[in-house]
């Protein structure tokens, strides 16, 4: 039996290299598309503060990971619980599954401010989440009631143990961890700050099931997620499905939500000239400005489930949101032309129209429109690859072409695009002809189309 006497002396994280974090351990994104403006300005507010709770949840998080975990410390001291728990819900599940090591990410952030805002960090997050992470890294034994595995002291491979300040608990370390921050150091912090709640998180980690932890914490993650917009794939699969004949009822104000506004990371793509930021700058109505705001966001959230992207990645963060509106920008003009086919686009009578079909359809269904309008594209493409030579013309590895042929490696990509589970414009790009974007108007539409048939009908009958 363990030696109660001696848990302090045993409670210690190993000297390595857990001890000193460097920039290999940490994950530091650098500021994308020019300096991270919005986090420098925050950085050196008079009350940072305040400027922080003004701040949404959804924007916290990508003003965090656009100027870097690293460094945000100043950031995180001040997050809110509902700040620092969306921040997780993004960035440490895979799906269905909890990462510890993402969650390491950000409490070795917290840990370069010392052990007592490590502790303050830890016991910030929803409490399921301090109990999935310390079931994920430990494992806990009672000494006086469990039986704890024997332990060869010469094996060096053996898990590493060690007991808890207040003697109860035995701990043994889980293999095959990537942390930077040691698990039992983790510990030593949230006993030096709160002893009890420390225990208590030990003794349900030691008498719950893994699973049934898991299971819990996803459950409140994925209501938590729902509300802001990133719903479960098959529910943001319908983004992409064929859109309703008549607009649905919807409410002109806002609803009650965790999204009421765009991060700006989203509103920087509406800020350029389109039809849908012309058709939005008529609109003057504080409540249906907000609501479309919301919808907005909503669709990009979705978009982002959609197209399997992940939020850690903050320049595709923003190529999805130039997806979105370019999409509705193509919807919205596909209800312009039905209504007159002689609609010119760039007049005032088209703004003022698109306007008023903002205020008519929900932006879901604006998206769904624009979408649609390349579903053809995409059949198209499909049968094009029953043809014999153009499946081999499109199958040839990239290594057998001379290097000079430039241009055959821009059609392949303008394919490859096309046939995407979510067709988009490809090959237009010729120093980087994997580039992608969405189409944003029936034009852009019909130069595909037959870009496409010229394609197949010089490959197919060449020779």
């Amino acid at each position: 039996m363990v030696n109660r006497r001696d848990a302090g002396a045993l409670f210690r994280s190993p000297p390595n290299r857990h001890e000193n974090m460097t920039n290999n351990k940490i994950i530091d994104l650098t500021p994308l598309r020019g300096v991270a403006l919005r986090g420098e300005r925050l950085l050196a507010s008079a009350d940072l503060a305040e400027d922080v709770a003004l701040l949404e949840p959804l924007e916290a998080y990508y003003v965090v990971r656009e100027i870097g975990l690293g460094q945000s410390l100043p950031i995180l001291l001040h997050l809110s619980d509902e700040q620092l728990e969306t921040c997780v819900d993004l960035d440490c599940w895979q799906r269905h599954d909890f990462s510890a090591d993402s969650l390491d990410e950000w409490l070795t952030a917290f840990s370069l401010g010392g052990p007592e805002e490590l502790a303050r960090g830890f016991f910030a997050l929803d409490y399921v989440v301090q109990l999935l992470f310390l079931a994920k890294t430990v494992t806990v034994f009672d000494p006086d009631t469990d039986e704890v595995p024997p332990q060869d002291e010469e094996d060096e491979d053996a898990p590493l143990r060690a007991m808890t300040p207040d003697g109860f608990y035995l701990l043994e370390l889980k293999s095959e961890l990537g942390v930077n921050i040691h698990p039992f150091g983790v510990l030593d912090a949230l006993y030096q700050y709160d002893l009890l709640q420390t225990h208590q998180l030990l003794s349900e980690v030691r008498v719950d099931l893994l699973t049934q932890i898991e299971e819990e914490a996803l459950r409140f993650r994925n209501g938590r997620m729902e509300d802001i917009g990133f719903v479960a794939p098959d529910e943001a699969a319908t983004l992409f499905s064929r859109p309703a004949a008549h607009p649905l009822y919807r409410s002109k104000k806002p609803v009650d939500s965790g999204l009421n506004r765009l991060p700006s990371l989203y509103a920087g793509s509406l800020t350029e000239t389109s039809l849908l930021q012309q058709a939005m700058a008529l609109i003057t109505d504080p409540q249906s400005l907000a609501r479309l705001e919301q919808e907005i966001g909503w669709v990009i959230n979705g978009a982002i489930i959609g197209y399997g992207e992940k939020t850690k990645d903050v320049e595709q963060i923003i190529d999805i949101a130039e997806r979105v509106r370019d999409t509705l920008c193509l919807g919205l003009e596909i209800l312009l032309v039905q209504d007159d086919a002689d609609s010119v686009l760039d007049g005032p009578k088209a703004r003022a129209q698109a306007a008023d079909l903002l205020e008519l359809w929900p932006i879901s269904d604006l998206f769904r429109y624009g979408f649609s309008a390349t579903l053809d594209l995409h059949e198209k493409a499909r049968k094009a690859l029953v043809e014999v030579r153009f499946r081999v013309w499109y199958d040839m590895e990239e290594d057998a072409q001379p290097l000079e042929d430039y241009a055959d490696r821009q059609e392949r990509a303008f394919v490859k695009a096309l046939l995407e589970r979510h067709p988009l414009q490809g090959g237009f790009n010729l120093a980087r002809p994997e580039d992608v974007k969405a189409f944003s108007c029936l034009a852009e539409v019909d130069v595909a189309r037959v870009r496409l048939q010229r394609l197949v009908a010089q490959i197919c009958h060449e020779g």
